[in-house]
């Protein structure tokens, strides 16, 4: 018996070179990623030269601004005497950080305090405070006096902006206090432009508070006498009013 031929079957190429297409395609993608790696790299190179370039200018202005800063105030404070150096350059171009002018910690030790020592008897210098802080230029400076039984006066110095706001501060305090039944109040007439005087008393203490307004700045002074302490209202109020008016004299360039 015979049996039909199997059909033939092509005979697979071995070694042979890969199909062209392929190789083609490689070479392109490789092309495109290396495209991609060079773009990437020039746009670092930008981007750090750039902000090198940022850095020296700002440097370069702040060293500028410094320099001029120290000529100004060289040149003001030989030549013009240092005031209009703070009046309006540093209250102006500093943005007024700065405590104005006699309105700083150390002019504290510059009241006289005989009129408080002859009410609470010798200051207590590990009891003494100051404190002094500006907003826009306009200065603020408190000074706290104590015996060494802790009893004395505080006195807070504000500037404003010209004498009338001064006044129009102290008129506000005294339209409050003045309504509050539990202060004795009446007005201040001795020295300044407006004052208000006014007391209240608790169980044991009687405080009394003392708000002028002297020019431009409004002096406030407290203080609270305790009962059964050997200190004179009278003379407590004498040392109060003392120290308004020698911050009228001591600061009567800002008044």
């Amino acid at each position: 018996m015979t049996y039909p031929s199997q059909p033939g079957y092509p005979t697979p190429q071995y070694g042979g070179q890969p199909p062209q297409p392929q190789q083609n395609n490689l070479w392109l993608i490789g092309g495109a990623v290396l495209t991609v790696l060079i773009i990437i790299m020039t746009v670092i190179l930008l981007v750090v030269q750039r902000t090198q370039g940022s850095n020296n200018e700002g440097s370069g202005g702040d060293g500028t601004d410094t320099t001029q800063g120290t000529d100004e105030g060289g040149d003001t404070g030989g030549d013009d005497g240092g005031n209009d150096n703070g009046g309006d350059d540093n209250g102006g171009d500093d943005g007024g950080d700065a405590p104005a002018t006699g309105l700083v910690s150390e002019a504290c030790d510059a009241f006289d305090m005989t009129a408080f020592e002859e009410a609470f008897g010798p200051v207590d210098p590990d009891q003494t405070s100051r404190t002094e802080t500006s907003t826009n230029g306009l200065g603020s400076l408190s000074c706290a006096f104590y015996n060494e039984a802790v009893t004395g006066v505080n006195m807070r110095i504000n500037d404003y902006e010209d004498a009338a706001g001064a006044v129009d501060w102290v008129e506000l305090d005294a339209e409050y206090y003045g309504t509050d039944s539990n202060y004795e109040f009446s007005e201040w007439t001795e020295y300044g432009d407006a004052g208000s005087f006014y007391t209240s008393t608790t169980s044991g203490t009687k405080s009394l508070y003392l708000n002028v307004a002297v020019g431009s700045l409004v002096v406030y002074v407290s203080s609270t006498l305790w009962e059964g302490e050997d200190v004179d209202e009278a003379a407590a109020t004498a040392a109060m009013e003392d120290l308004v008016t020698q911050s009228g004299d001591l600061f009567a360039d800002l008044t």
